[in-house]
């Protein structure tokens, strides 16, 4: 088979594995990986990992099927414009730890959470991704602290966020820091969200974990509003 003809078959595939491309081709594994060392000397592919490549260098296409099941999160932060920052590091969310990863300098960080709602199907340059919900993308900023803070407060907006789905999101979870939190936040931003306010204990925590504990005292949601 050509080398178009074969680039040509594999831009079908978000991310490709050497089982993929033997099938492809119909060769032997050694062949397969020789012809595969080629391609990406010659910069027609990429790899992404031990035996996983793409056609790609867009991260959003491939990065959702490198770990499966997965979903990116905390970075679509950016694909729903709700920042004009563009975050720096991908982030997946994963049912079981693994290792974070680079592709083409851009690191890939594997996020564990038990929490594995909250994300949908979505068309991206004609193909599918898995992503959170602009929701529980919140939610999982909030309970990583991955995110910066101002980054997260920026992206609360009663234009974009279904109030109903972020509160039963945050109840369900029934993490009483973050509920905190995202509670403080809704108010400051002046959603009604009194449905969370009986999950608050008398432990207050800090708003910004980065930060030294020191701030303001917010007795309704038991935060101290350390921000600078």
């Amino acid at each position: 088979m050509k080398t178009v003809s074969l680039i040509k078959i594999l831009q079908n595939y978000p991310l490709f594995t050497e089982n993929d491309a033997a099938k492809i081709i119909s060769k032997r594994p050694e062949y397969v990986r020789n012809l595969l060392y080629r391609l990406r000397k010659r910069k027609l592919i990429y790899k992404i990992e031990r035996g996983k490549y793409t056609v790609f260098d867009d991260v959003f296409i491939f990065s959702s099927y490198i770990s499966v099941p997965s979903y990116v999160s905390l970075c679509a932060i950016k694909h729903y414009n709700l920042t004009e920052q563009m975050p720096r590091t991908i982030f997946i969310m994963v049912p079981k730890s693994r290792k974070s990863l680079q592709f083409q300098n851009i690191p890939i960080e594997f996020v564990k959470t038990k929490y594995f709602f909250g994300y949908k199907k979505e068309n991206y340059k004609d193909f599918e991704i898995f992503i959170a919900e602009p929701e529980k993308m919140i939610i999982d900023s909030l309970l990583s602290k991955k995110v910066p803070l101002d980054e997260i407060m920026k992206s609360v907006k009663i234009k974009t966020l279904n109030l109903n789905k972020l509160i039963n999101y945050a109840i369900r979870i029934k993490n009483k820091s973050m509920i905190k939190r995202l509670g403080f936040i809704l108010e400051e931003r002046k959603f009604k969200c009194r449905r969370l306010a009986r999950f608050v204990d008398n432990n207050y925590v800090l708003l910004d974990s980065t930060l030294k504990r020191k701030g303001k005292i917010n007795k309704m949601w038991r935060i101290i509003d350390n921000r600078k």
